[in-house]
């Protein structure tokens, strides 16, 4: 028997190839079908590229670029030292010196990495009874108490070009300079408030947010696919459990409770956000595939496997599956989609990881940057939205036409 076997088991590993790339030529060629759900599938495979493939030959940028600072404008930190002293441009001249930076802005995390080189001093943004402000700053800058003091774009306009005090505007033009006055090369998406490549970010934050999103949509899948099922199948305090399980968690606002529980559970990774999200996901698709068993269950061929005598597991997955997969499939992509919304969320609000630079993560900073609130910042802010925006455009599209695909119905309706 195991030498009659072995010869249709190689057949078998042989047809396999051509197996999948018929399957998947018909399957692109139904795709095609649907114009709008084609051009989602072909969204998804340049995310696909950009996320998973481009990341291994375009390094990710994270050197802070003093010198290179090319957005956005209103809040790119610039370098201001003494006339004397305006040889002074990158952080790496500023070795041994003394730099001024001013709390509350993204002057301290800007220079942090250089704390061993660099004595720092720090000022308060305005004069009172927590310390000097910045006007207090830029006179030390002046006095040469300090060799350079870092500074937002925007204060440069407001306060060395145009103070309304005449005295202090003389003895800033007189001893003051911005050393790195402008713009960096060009890039492709501008720079962010520390010279950092942004199209870099881009190419390199897709990959854990998608990862994650992808993990909630399969959990809470699965656990709505198989409770859901045997629910319906099994019925009894089994059905009444689940169901009254559902209907609680349903009860309470996915958002407002996966805040809560960042608040009590420390999420450690993003491993471990993906899971929590899908745990709570379920509830909805499995109160509407428990309604579809209880609907397939008095049909004719289900009534047929259970005469037959065959197995619960086999009725759920080869009788019923097949007639609900198009269904699965569809709320498949669109729990990524919520999961992908949640896992934004909660790290724009700083509840979540920020460890894995992602595109949530770029927003993240944007906001606490100061960048989401200025009209000038909009290339490191809208640079992470639309990208998350084109991929749940792409999940969408690519969803409607599954329906197509998996229901012949809908194909000979259009």
């Amino acid at each position: 028997m195991k030498t009659a076997a072995s010869p249709n088991f190689l057949l078998s590993l042989l047809r396999m190839p051509w197996a999948l790339l018929s399957g998947s030529y018909h399957f692109i060629n139904r795709l095609r079908a649907n114009r709008a759900g084609f051009i989602g599938f072909l969204g998804l495979i340049a995310y696909f590229i950009l996320t998973f493939i481009m990341p291994y030959f375009i390094p990710f940028d994270s050197e802070v670029n003093l010198d290179e600072i090319a957005g956005p404008v209103g809040s790119r930190i610039q370098l201001a030292v003494h006339r004397d002293n305006a040889h002074l441009k990158t952080f790496e001249d500023l070795a041994s010196k003394t730099v001024g930076v001013v709390d509350q802005t993204g002057g301290p995390s800007l220079i942090a990495p250089y704390a061993d080189s660099i004595t720092i001093e720090k000022y308060r943004w305005t004069s009172r009874r927590a310390g000097p402000g910045i006007r207090a700053a830029l006179l030390d800058l002046a006095d040469k108490e300090i060799d350079g003091m870092l500074i937002f774009s925007k204060t440069v306009e407001q306060i060395l070009a145009d103070d309304e005090d005449l005295e202090l505007q003389a003895v800033y033009r007189e001893h003051i300079v911005i050393s790195n006055p402008e713009l960096g090369p060009p890039h492709l998406l501008g720079t962010d408030t520390q010279g950092r490549d942004i199209a870099t970010h881009i190419v390199h934050g897709g990959r854990i947010l998608i990862l994650t999103a992808v993990i909630g949509g399969v959990i809470s899948t699965l656990i709505a696919l198989v409770v859901g099922s045997l629910s319906a199948l099994l019925g009894g305090p089994l059905d009444s459990a689940m169901t009254a399980l559902s209907n609680l968690i349903l009860a309470v606002p996915r958002l407002p409770l996966l805040v809560v529980l960042a608040g009590l559970i420390r999420f450690d990774n993003t491993l471990f956000l993906g899971v929590m999200i899908g745990l709570l996901g379920w509830p909805p698709l499995m109160r509407a595939i428990r309604a579809q068993v209880l609907s397939l269950r008095e049909r004719d061929f289900v009534e047929a496997a259970r005469s037959l005598g065959l197995s619960t597991t086999h009725i759920m997955f080869r009788e019923m599956l097949p007639n609900m997969i198009s269904y699965v499939m569809i709320n498949f992509i669109f729990a990524i989609t919520f999961a992908m919304y949640e896992q934004i969320a909660l790290l724009v609000l700083g509840l979540a990881p920020i460890d894995d630079y992602t595109w949530g993560v770029m927003l993240y900073f944007g906001r606490s940057r100061g960048t989401l609130y200025n009209e000038d910042g909009a290339s490191m802010a809208l640079a992470p939205v639309l990208a998350i925006a084109f991929f749940q455009v792409c999940l969408v599209l690519f969803a409607r036409a599954l329906e197509e695909v998996f229901d012949p119905r809908l194909r000979s309706a259009v």
